[in-house]
């Protein structure tokens, strides 16, 4: 753990309640689309601001949340027109464990302010954080090289089983280059999946992170 967290924070640092991210990417919806995206991540909360379309055309504006137990995606053509948003427990509970996932990656110093955060150390290479998430409480599993960079951070998050239906699903991200900003280092380059881990690993978010920005 030690090692993880000294790699990800310069020692001194002031531990920031979130991290303002900026990237770009593709993202899979039924094809690869090309986007642009604004998040803020935080210990219990992120948002996530996209622009989906080719250069400076803007087709579909994207924007997911979760705070306060309660998650939402909605999306708008030509940012007028809604053409997909859901809301409820399903949501909520996929946007909880969406949430541990990118906090644990992005802003792991914001674990570190307050109380409520359990670690362990299962092996020389995997360390575990939980702590609560309205209405989960997922377990992130962090896997780290000897340097304490991150390669891979996964966890059980609620998401469609395949048959019609829900369950808890691995959900990964697989980490393929880092960067410095400041006094920070955070993944740079990373792929995430449905299934990961598994023979049905199935691709869906890779994006490249352009900036961070502490907020204190």
């Amino acid at each position: 753990m030690q090692r993880f967290l000294r790699h990800a924070v310069a020692d001194g640092a002031p531990l920031p309640a979130a991290m303002a991210l900026t990237m770009t990417g593709r993202v899979r919806a039924g094809r690869w689309l090309p986007f642009t995206a604004e998040q803020r991540t935080a210990r219990c909360s992120f948002m996530w601001r996209a622009r989906v379309g080719p250069g400076p055309l803007t087709l579909l504006e994207v924007v997911d949340r979760y705070a306060g137990g309660q998650g939402s995606t909605e999306g708008r053509l030509l940012g007028r027109l809604r053409v997909f948003g859901a809301a409820g427990a399903d949501t909520a509970r996929s946007a909880a464990g969406r949430a541990a996932l990118e906090a644990a990656a992005f802003a792991p110093a914001t674990l570190l302010r307050g109380d409520g955060v359990t670690w362990r150390a299962e092996r020389e290479d995997l360390v575990v954080a939980s702590w609560e998430l309205g209405p989960e409480r997922p377990e992130v599993r962090l896997v780290i090289e000897p340097s304490g960079a991150l390669r891979s951070v996964s966890a059980l998050r609620w998401g469609e089983d395949g048959d019609g239906g829900h369950a808890y699903v691995p959900c990964g991200c697989d980490v393929h280059g880092e960067r410095r900003f400041g006094a920070f280092t955070v993944p740079a380059d990373v792929t995430v999946s449905w299934w990961w881990g598994t023979p049905r690993r199935a691709p869906f978010f890779r994006a490249s992170i352009t900036h961070c920005i502490p907020e204190l």
